[in-house]
């Protein structure tokens, strides 16, 4: 089973790198960065490099908001299914993750013996009111599902999946304006789609916890003292001036920035609740 791992990073820096290399010793699957380079090129000597730009996105046929490298984390995985087009499945992992515990081989080992899964995620299930993102996957015929998108694994059958919804969602306005995140889209894709969708913990093993698998505030990586007897997951995970920009811009705005008007989001959802997914 030929498998990619990607990083999911907005800059590449020596604790990134790190990470990147002590994934791929404990997983055994060649490495690339998925990189934000919506500000301009970006490379990395010891390490394969996926720039993650509006020109590369776009190329693809893709819709990119303003800001799709943090809304549409899904999108390195369009990337990279074209760079590694004999790829069976691809796992997408934001740097901001860590694995703790006894044994974190293990994670990867045993996944790697679920082929028949296309979707592993955490946190998959319907997405209830109070959900941010919920409106934007509403449509007549699925119900809004959600997962979270730290880390993911995604057959090569359902990342083709996901893209051609995208590509079809870029063709509508009202998609267009109420555009869905990555978990949005790609579960409510493929929970509705016929494809083996699971949760990480649905499999008898806890692999991650509520407390420090999340997203919010961060967990500081420079003081962080977890211990599990099996392997286990955290998010976020950041160290030093990292973290204190985070939790200086946390305390300036904690509330999330609104990303559409109003009227137009009202309209938007209207359409799309009465139209097909």
């Amino acid at each position: 089973m030929s498998t990619q791992l990607l990083i999911r990073t907005k800059e590449i820096n020596h604790t990134v790198l790190a990470f990147a290399d002590q994934v791929e010793a404990i997983s055994g699957h060649p490495t690339t960065l998925v990189v934000d380079a919506t500000r301009g090129e970006v490379k990395a000597e010891s390490r394969a490099v996926i720039g993650l730009s509006t020109a590369s996105c776009c190329a693809l046929g893709l819709h990119c908001p303003s800001d799709f490298a943090w809304r549409c984390g899904d999108y390195g995985y369009y990337l990279a299914r074209r760079r590694f087009p004999d790829a069976e499945f691809f796992w997408l992992i934001e740097a901001d993750v860590r694995f703790y515990g006894t044994d974190p081989e293990h994670f990867f080992r045993f996944f790697a013996s679920r082929p028949e899964v296309d979707f592993l995620a955490g946190g998959l299930k319907p997405a209830d009111h109070s959900w941010y993102w919920r409106n934007t996957a509403r449509a007549r015929d699925v119900s809004p599902f959600r997962c979270l998108f730290p880390v993911t694994r995604l057959s090569m059958r359902a990342v083709d999946a996901v893209f051609a919804r995208r590509i079809e969602h870029g063709k509508r306005v009202s998609r267009r304006i109420l555009w869905p995140n990555d978990e949005a889209l790609v579960a409510t894709t493929l929970m509705h789609g016929g494809f083996v969708s699971r949760d990480f913990n649905d499999f008898g093993s806890l692999f991650y916890s509520d407390q420090t698998f999340y997203y919010g505030v961060p967990q500081n990586g420079d003081c962080l003292n977890l211990s599990s007897p099996t392997v286990q997951m955290a998010h976020p995970v950041l160290f030093g001036s990292e973290y204190s920009a985070k939790m200086q811009a946390l305390r300036q705005n904690p509330a999330p920035a609104a990303w559409t008007k109003p009227r137009l989001g009202w309209a938007a959802n209207k359409l799309n609740v009465i139209s097909r997914w």
